[in-house]
């Protein structure tokens, strides 16, 4: 997640949306007064080899009313005062609207990415599947990770909270009209971040059966409704 003082904008990382390459080829361009949010070890690497920024001023001092007893020890014996995490990876438009003045809020430009919800569900089972370790039922994977998440990130009481929402599938055509928009001298250079974890080129209608299909269609009714998106067999692409 980015707020950019600079330019005046806020970017909602949704999940399994290329959001932490975009997070990476914004951070080139960020100031030093913008909020960047911490990405894995391996995706700050990158974004250090990329030339971006790393994460800065999510966190702000705990007051000492805000002091557990844990946070005493801590500054008596290492002389550390304690931090409070303001902002987070996938924090939603509500906690963040929470966080900033209504001027920022209503100002900034805000956008995210989403993405074929069919595509999005393999892709979290795969993902998951290389984080843990550990072979995840297909089925379960549905029932434990709600394909439907992501339109809770963006959303504020059921309606979409952003000002832009960038589809997946044209991802650096959608992040080039953000940048010309907001006057970003992004070069259409994005990095390829998380993009190994799907260990087959199999389409997604070949993995999914019928009723896992249908359970996503219902879950993720509004995005299909919204941004259009349709169930196609591999055949159709």
């Amino acid at each position: 997640m980015i707020i950019s003082h600079k330019y005046k904008y806020i970017f909602i990382k949704t999940t399994k949306t290329a959001g932490t390459s975009v997070e990476i080829a914004l951070s080139k361009f960020c100031g030093e007064d913008d909020v960047i949010t911490p990405l894995m070890a391996k995706d700050e690497v990158m974004r250090k080899k990329q030339g971006g920024m790393g994460p800065q001023n999510f966190e702000h001092r705990r007051k000492l009313s805000e002091y557990y007893k844990g946070d005493w020890w801590r500054l008596v014996t290492q002389g550390k005062r304690p931090k409070h995490t303001l902002f987070w990876n996938h924090i939603t438009a509500k906690q963040i609207k929470a966080r900033i003045s209504p001027d920022i809020w209503n100002s900034y430009y805000k956008f995210c990415f989403v993405r074929n919800p069919w595509d999005r569900a393999v892709s979290r089972y795969f993902w998951n599947i290389e984080r843990d370790g550990v072979q995840e039922n297909l089925d379960d994977s549905l029932q434990n990770n709600d394909p439907n998440s992501n339109f809770e990130i963006y959303s504020i009481d059921g309606q979409v909270a952003v000002d832009f929402v960038g589809k997946y599938e044209n991802l650096l055509a959608d992040l080039t009209t953000v940048c010309e928009k907001l006057d970003i001298p992004f070069g259409g250079e994005l990095p390829r971040a998380k993009g190994t974890s799907r260990k087959t080129k199999k389409h997604y209608s070949d993995i999914l059966s019928a009723a896992q299909a249908d359970y996503i269609r219902q879950k993720c009714s509004q995005e299909v409704e919204l941004f259009d998106y349709q169930y196609a067999k591999a055949s159709q692409v």
